[in-house]
């Protein structure tokens, strides 16, 4: 297995908005509808989308959602060992407003159940070249997958959370925007400064920056900048985890024996043009694009 992505998998409730509502304000919404979601579901999806062979592991309920979930992951291509657990598949209750920003509340549900591996998934893990993981599981099972592991280890550390010093020194490529590097370095500052403290902590950094793209940092070189593409945004519910996925799969396609920094950079090119589709779409995991329609509308992925 090329690609395998451990976390978490939610049934997305989305309800369209004017705009994001205040504290304590009612207004009006205009549509409201289910989407498959979770960031592991929805980065195993932008893996097999872009063209890896992708393995998701996670934890569903025994109901209704986990059926649906499992037949969504499936038609993207994706290969799925799920566990079993005694409480409701995980959700998510998002409003998106009419600029595409949305804000979003999760219910762990089965999600927080995965507090280690079992021994078949602990195998499916040492297979991969690239193993992908999130921060909507328990992170007992991250430092277990990650220990697991004989390819690169990436960490999108979403949403924002402290991540310990066992689970940094595991990793190769740490994936934040800018509000998650602040959390993790304590308090907000410039990119580079951020990038700087980070690289302190693991070998490789990818920053995202939302419409002013990304930087791209491996200890030792001079960070990357790769710009974003200008669209206009219908829905930025799961565009970073479309990028991450995308990461991932690209990662898996480059030569494991060359320059990090090279890797990398061509992979977040791609991955760009991934997450610039996607937030012209509705959903999180629906709204991401394959291979062929990223390369048709931006062709090699670069726009």
């Amino acid at each position: 297995m090329s690609v395998v992505v451990v976390g978490s998998v939610n049934l997305d409730h989305v309800v369209r908005a004017p705009r994001i509502p205040g504290p304590g304000e009612t207004i009006l919404g205009t549509d409201v509808a289910e989407h498959p979601g979770g960031k592991g579901a929805n980065q195993a999806v932008g893996a097999g989308r872009s063209g890896a062979e992708t393995v998701f592991v996670g934890a569903l309920g025994d109901d209704a959602a986990a059926a649906r979930l499992l037949s969504e992951l499936r038609g993207a291509g994706v290969r799925t060992r799920t566990r079993t657990a005694s409480v409701p598949t995980g959700t998510a209750w998002i409003t998106v407003g009419d600029d595409g920003e949305n804000v979003i509340i999760v219910v762990p549900g089965a999600n927080a159940s995965i507090t280690a591996l079992t021994d078949p998934e602990r195998e499916i893990v040492a297979s991969a070249k690239i193993l992908l993981m999130q921060q909507e599981i328990p992170e007992s099972s991250m430092v277990d997958a990650a220990r697991t592991s004989q390819g690169l280890v990436l960490l999108n550390a979403a949403p924002t959370r402290e991540v310990s010093p066992d689970l940094l020194v595991l990793l190769d490529v740490l994936i934040v925007n800018e509000h998650e590097a602040a959390d993790l370095n304590g308090a907000p500052a410039p990119a580079p400064e951020l990038i700087t403290r980070l690289l302190e902590q693991v070998p490789a950094v990818v920053l995202t920056l939302g419409a002013e793209g990304s930087l791209i940092a491996v200890r030792g070189s001079e960070p990357v900048a790769i710009p974003a593409h200008r669209v206009r945004a219908v829905d930025t519910t799961g565009a970073g985890d479309a990028f991450c996925g995308a990461l991932a799969a690209e990662l898996d396609r480059s030569d494991p024996a060359g320059d990090l920094l090279e890797r990398l950079t061509a992979a977040a090119r791609f991955a760009t043009s991934v997450s610039a589709l996607a937030v012209q779409r509705p959903g999180a995991a629906s709204g991401i694009p394959t291979r062929d329609e990223v390369l048709k509308a931006y062709p090699a992925g670069q726009g």
